[in-house]
């Protein structure tokens, strides 16, 4: 007669998770913001690229420079929340928003796209805290653009 015996492999996983060591949470995100902030400067300089190329392209009127408008809007929002630009990111969002919605809908308005920028412009340059009423208050003048594109390309399907 013959016997079976089960061999019980050890997990190597569970015991390196379990044994003590490696860096406490504290630690580890003090060296993550500290990497972050190390290339804070790059990233700016990234923002303020993508703000230029944002402004060239909005001087243009054609479908391939409002296409760039929207990729450039989209390089600022993931740019600035990683510099703590995060109300020129949430600008960015709503230009992104707004090109969309003029691309999807064979429009396009100059006078708005040109003040999602200039307003990001000047949060770049600004002292602004986030929590500001100034900055809420342009914030909320933005995403009233964004609304009325929206309204207008509702009432365009529905006629």
């Amino acid at each position: 007669m013959s016997s079976v015996s089960y061999i019980r492999r050890p997990n190597r996983l569970g015991k390196l998770i379990s044994t003590p060591g490696g860096r406490k949470l504290g630690e580890a995100v003090a060296t993550a913001e500290a990497n972050i902030e190390s290339l804070r400067p790059g990233l700016l300089a990234e923002v303020d690229q993508a703000l230029e190329g944002l402004r060239e392209a909005a001087g243009r009127n054609d479908v391939a420079s409002h296409a760039e408008v929207y990729k450039r809007a989209t390089a600022v929002v993931s740019f600035a929340g990683l510099c703590g630009l995060t109300r020129v990111g949430e600008v960015a969002y709503n230009l992104c928003e707004l090109s969309d919605r003029y691309i999807d809908a064979g429009v396009w308005n100059e006078a708005a796209i040109a003040a999602h920028i200039q307003t990001m412009s000047v949060l770049r340059m600004a002292n602004l805290p986030d929590d500001s009423p100034e900055a809420e208050a342009v914030l909320d003048g933005l995403k009233t653009l964004v609304r009325r594109a929206e309204e207008r390309a509702a009432a365009a399907e529905s006629s």
